[in-house]
């Protein structure tokens, strides 16, 4: 599995909901119709609140709303890097190239844009299974040693 990881800022004369509607009609669209077939999944989690700051632990430590640049965390899951250069021929393409720029020059702040090609996914699904955790242990009690 591979995985394509963008974190992606709105221009700032948008409006969050603005971005996120355009986005989904026209710019995943576009991913979607040239490139869908490609993917095993297209996630994109738009982003409004983001909390941090300090220890959530600990009551006036700083932990809550804070700056976040981006608005959009987008996911392309892959079944291998030959699959995500595939991708990227496409969109290289000289007509969907021009498709694409025109869309991200209406919503994106291009100077913003971070993509982060994940080689090592790691994806337990959502079943537990102690087998190589540190609860692989004779009383289920967690180890770290």
């Amino acid at each position: 599995m591979y995985r394509a990881i963008h974190l992606i800022k709105r221009k700032p004369h948008l409006t969050h909901e603005q971005f996120r509607d355009h986005f989904e009609r026209s710019h995943a669209a576009m991913a979607l119709k040239f490139c869908g077939h490609l993917f095993t999944s297209y996630r994109r989690n738009y982003v409004n609140t983001v909390l941090g700051g300090g220890d959530p632990r600990e009551e006036g430590s700083g932990f809550g709303p804070m700056e976040w640049t981006w608005d959009l965390l987008s996911e392309w899951t892959l079944p291998d890097e030959a699959t995500f250069w595939e991708v990227q021929a496409i969109m290289e393409s000289p007509g969907i190239k021009r498709l694409f720029q025109e869309d991200e020059d209406r919503i994106i702040d291009r100077k913003h844009i971070v993509m982060m090609p994940c080689t090592a996914v790691c994806d337990t699904g959502t079943v537990f299974d102690p087998k190589g955790t540190v609860f692989d242990t004779p009383d289920g009690e967690p180890r770290w040693d």
